[in-house]
């Protein structure tokens, strides 16, 4: 599947979006019409600032496809539209979900609006598009994952992050979740002790079969 290619000033970042104090980054963002593969950029671009490591390109690829899960897992069951959110636009914005990129008391969503570095805003891209394009998606790694082309890879936390609360996410052991350890990104490692990732323990009841 092609996806759409960013070219914002060339090989630069893109244009820096002015907040009032009383606008919310989602309107902000759909004041200035972002695509969906910059709206996830964009997003990429934070998160990844946010965990601490933001230099890595694994993060920003493993964060993409993060999201891109839960567009995906979306797209073919009613609750997890209603957990995850409709969409990129939809899931980037759920409230709760993306606080360190989205919400306004958070130093990183400065970063959301007015990404500056050229070389992390180019991994931002670039792990987007990938995710976007949905080909070879290091999380689908179970039987049921295989076979229904979908990840249930849809919760991430970040240990090293200056707002982590501890070692280990918040809802850890609580049983709708799993705990997948290591995750392979084509033939290199990004270690749980970067970015924590969760698979739900079993697919949505109402999922739809693929077209």
């Amino acid at each position: 599947m092609m996806v759409p290619v960013l070219c914002a000033d060339g090989a630069g970042a893109p244009r820096c979006l002015a907040r009032d104090p009383s606008d919310t980054v989602e309107y902000v963002a759909a004041k200035a019409k972002l695509s969906p593969a910059e709206l996830l950029a964009r997003l990429v671009y934070a998160e990844a600032l946010s965990t601490g490591i933001g230099d890595d390109p694994l993060v920003h690829e493993a964060i993409a496809w993060g999201v891109m899960n839960r567009v995906r897992l979306a797209e073919r069951s009613e609750s997890a539209k209603r957990s995850y959110g409709s969409g990129i636009r939809g899931v980037v914005f759920k409230k709760g979900q993306f606080n360190p990129a989205v919400s306004p008391r958070s130093p990183f969503s400065k970063d959301f609006l007015c990404p500056k570095e050229r070389a992390l805003w180019q991994m931002a891209v670039e792990a987007a598009g990938k995710a976007m394009a949905g080909e070879r998606n290091p999380f689908i790694q179970t039987p049921w994952e295989q076979d229904n082309g979908l990840s249930l890879v849809v919760n991430f936390y970040y240990p090293k992050s200056i707002q982590a609360d501890g070692i280990h996410a918040p809802w850890e052991g609580g049983g709708g979740l799993e705990f997948i350890g290591d995750i392979m990104i084509g033939d290199k490692m990004l270690p749980a002790e970067h970015v924590r990732f969760y698979r739900l323990a079993r697919p949505p009841a109402d999922l739809r079969p693929a077209r």
